[in-house]
């Protein structure tokens, strides 16, 4: 980040609607920093009020490590020097967001890709920025850096160099998406997808669906807009709001850009590729499951809009790998047993969707040898909680019993507290006796159990992770590495 060419203590002052209380009006703000224990020297201070920890506590402490000035909403500041740069405002991460939006006005010729949902967006924003950094260069969302705070700092990073932006915007209530859309003001727009996700806040699906389509009013009309074409909800965008450049992706001949699955192996998924009707040929994506395979599908038809050669496209994605906890395969049993034991680690997070989206994936990726499915609890969905975990149970085991997805060497293993128990209860309708088994367990036996699965019998053992992110599933993975 280096903000210098544009911004002096002064107009970061007008563009926040604040007032300089101390400092040289035109002194260059080169970054901004909003916590003081990872301030470099030279770093503008941007105190942020937070429901525990109060930001202007900590600008004494900042001015020692050597930051240029801060930005605060309180003005007394005893033992601070006098000398010391003070921009103050009412409201800090209020400021924040309107310092972002006058910066990303600045640069009217970077085209920005904003990308939401309920499932993926962190994937597609990085599969979509490798592909447009075939034809020049690309800021992108740090992680999930994709809230009120973390998406106005990301659009901070564009400068002058940049022909592309890939930014994540993300939801937790009604308004949150319109707000971060007038940040950002999208050049296209990619949503995902909608599911039951954050349902302690949304209540309902139609909630999340108006929410996610908030993006669109941080646009202009004409502007093109991209969602996965099998989805209920946002299928109804065109008719709803019209006026936009509607362009779909999916599995059916339907979409503009369709994929047909030819194979599914440990290695990937290949793909037929159709773009308006014509075969472009065909690709494999080192990832299995609907979930990735959509980001990929979003990916390239986000690439084909923008004029990036199908090939290069091909190319890309053929290449790319899933971000740490997302789908990471990572080898167990040391050097001697390397190649005999592997944890697929996607407990990153999870909603109904994406944990059966996920978990029939792996079946059908892994098809061999001994599998392992551990699954832990989905936060976040309010009072439907327990009878969405016993849907999602019934809809991974009501596939395999339809299909030969699992036989005497899968075992599932369901972890957590009652909704856990309830998703493991529903999955049971597919135990057989010379077939799939189901255990539950509590959070602190998961250890016993897997060892045994793991252990009791000879190699290979592949096990599949996923749970909300709040399960943190990845120490019981940490638990299992310490035994071999």
């Amino acid at each position: 980040m280096d903000l210098s060419k544009h911004w002096t203590l002064e107009k970061l002052a007008d563009a926040v609607r604040g007032r300089v209380l101390r400092g040289d009006p035109k002194l260059p703000i080169r970054a901004i920093a909003i916590d003081s224990r990872r301030l470099a020297k030279g770093d503008f201070f941007w105190a942020i009020e937070g429901s525990r920890v109060n930001a202007n506590d900590y600008v004494a402490e900042a001015a020692k490590k050597g930051a240029l000035g801060a930005l605060v909403t309180r003005q007394d500041f005893p033992g601070l020097s006098s000398s010391f740069p003070l921009v103050f405002v009412p409201r800090g991460i209020n400021a924040l967001g309107r310092f972002a939006a006058e910066h990303r006005l600045l640069f009217t010729r970077a085209v920005v890709v904003g990308v939401t949902g309920s499932n993926g967006k962190t994937t597609t924003k990085d599969f979509i920025a490798g592909v447009l950094a075939e034809g020049g260069f690309v800021t992108l969302s740090q992680g999930n850096f994709n809230n009120e705070i973390g998406c106005p700092l990301c659009v901070l990073e564009l400068s002058d160099k940049h022909h592309y932006a890939v930014w994540e915007l993300a939801a937790r209530k009604k308004e949150d998406i319109a707000y971060l859309a007038n940040i950002v003001r999208p050049t296209i727009a990619v949503l995902t997808g909608i599911s039951a996700a954050h349902l302690e806040t949304f209540i309902s699906e139609d909630k999340i669906f108006e929410t996610k389509a908030e993006i669109l009013r941080g646009m202009i009309p004409g502007a093109p807009v991209i969602y996965w074409a099998e989805d209920p909800w946002l299928a109804r965008m065109p008719v709803k709001w019209p006026g936009f450049s509607y362009k779909t992706f999916g599995f059916g001949p339907a979409a503009d850009l369709f994929a047909q699955v030819t194979a599914v192996a440990p290695g990937g998924t290949t793909l037929s590729i159709f773009y308006r009707g014509k075969l472009q040929g065909e690709v494999r994506i080192p990832l299995f499951g609907a979930g990735p395979v959509r980001s990929a599908l979003a990916a390239m038809i986000t690439g084909i809009t923008l004029g990036v050669p199908i090939k290069k496209i091909f190319r890309v994605l053929s290449e790319c790998r899933p971000g740490p906890m997302r789908g990471e395969k990572i080898p167990l049993g040391g050097e001697v047993f390397r190649d005999q034991y592997l944890a697929v680690n996607d407990a990153y997070n999870a909603n109904p969707t994406s944990m059966i989206e996920g978990v029939l994936g792996f079946l059908k990726a892994y098809r061999t040898g001994r599998r392992v499915v551990v699954m832990g609890e989905m936060r976040e969905l309010g009072p439907r909680a327990l009878d969405l975990h016993a849907s999602a149970g019934s809809a991974i085991a009501e596939e395999v019993n339809k299909t030969d997805l699992a036989d005497d060497k899968t075992f599932f293993v369901v972890t957590g507290g009652r909704f856990a128990q309830a998703m493991a209860e529903a999955l049971k309708t597919c135990e057989q006796k010379d077939g799939p088994q189901v255990f539950f367990t509590a959070r602190e036996d998961a250890i016993v159990v897997l060892k045994r699965l793991v252990f009791g019998q000879r190699p290979p053992c592949v096990l599949y992770f996923k749970a909300s992110r709040a399960e943190a599933l990845e120490n019981l993975l940490k638990e299992l590495e310490q035994e071999f």
